[in-house]
């Protein structure tokens, strides 16, 4: 069985930790899959034995949409899956400091492509990738499988074009689907950034978001759900500060209105807040049930 820790930062220092994978035997690491930025690398871990195709978990960190990193501590709940027959992949993305909506969704898109592209060489199964995210990783996994067969939420020239971006599942946690309801309902303020969220959008898209209304239509995930939307697992805290619960709530009816009962699983937990800041999303029963989810439709 792989293990795995949690470094630490410095006392007074305020970052997310990072996880300690120096443990696990068989990985790939800093992987270019785009030559745009130099952020745009990611790493591969396997399970200890066996040679492939193993089916693939691709994980998208969150951070309020200017922090994170594809090795932070929000890298352990995915890392459950080498355990359990998974090969986990995380992505490295441009945040919002560096580029503009939709580059980060574009990265995670070509991330896939990439993948697919060179799934024999990493030992991955190219027909059984799934989607993991949190916050703001869980908008951009659901975007991308909201929009997985649209050309025009692609950038072919980050390469391997010719393959898709498609997967048969997502799972999604506490995520951002619809800004004008986080305005509405969210926390502007969210805790794990030094900042406000008016801030953030005036970084994501320029404005924010109440003065760009129009642009927001081709930022809310709720308008690209169609019959062909995969099967979906979305957990959300009841007592939620930073995202309000009603996110997943409408996403949830919005896909069960488009592809019919049973296409979206929601599960709010009771009383959780936010990740990073309620540590009972840490709990292994979470992670139970995301991959059960997982073997549902990939095993």
């Amino acid at each position: 069985m792989e293990t795995w820790s949690v470094i630490m930062p410095p006392e007074g220092v305020m970052e997310i930790p990072m996880a300690d994978v120096s443990k696990i035997s068989r990985k790939f690491l800093d992987i270019p899959y785009a030559f745009q930025s130099p952020n745009q690398k990611l790493d591969i871990y396997l399970p200890a034995e066996g040679d492939g195709p193993f089916p693939t978990v691709i994980f998208v960190h969150g951070g309020a949409f200017i922090l994170g990193d594809k090795r932070d501590a929000q890298l352990l709940q995915a890392l459950h899956g080498i355990n359990r027959g998974y090969a986990v992949v995380s992505v490295e993305y441009r945040l919002a400091g560096e580029s503009r909506y939709p580059a980060a969704l574009f990265d995670v898109k070509a991330a896939v492509r990439f993948l697919r592209a060179n799934a024999p060489k990493y030992m991955l199964d190219g027909d059984r990738f799934a989607l993991l995210g949190d916050s703001a990783g869980g908008h951009y996994i659901v975007m991308a499988a909201a929009t997985q067969e649209n050309p025009a939420f692609e950038d072919f020239t980050m390469g391997n074009a010719c393959y898709s971006s498609a997967v048969r599942a997502v799972a999604s946690r506490f995520g951002v689907y619809d800004f004008l309801i986080q305005r509405e309902k969210g926390s502007l303020n969210p805790p794990e950034a030094d900042t406000n969220f008016e801030d953030i959008e005036k970084a994501l898209f320029g404005s924010a978001s109440n003065h760009i209304t129009g642009l927001m239509h081709f930022a809310n995930v709720l308008n690209f759900i169609t019959r062909d939307f995969p099967p979906i697992y979305l957990q959300h805290g009841s007592g939620d500060k930073t995202v309000n619960v009603a996110q997943s709530i409408v996403l949830e009816e919005r896909i069960r209105a488009v592809c019919g009962a049973g296409r979206a699983e929601l599960r709010i937990m009771d009383g959780y807040d936010h990740g990073g800041v309620d540590l009972r999303w840490d709990q292994p029963e979470n992670d139970d049930m995301i991959f059960a989810f997982f073997d549902r439709h990939l095993i």
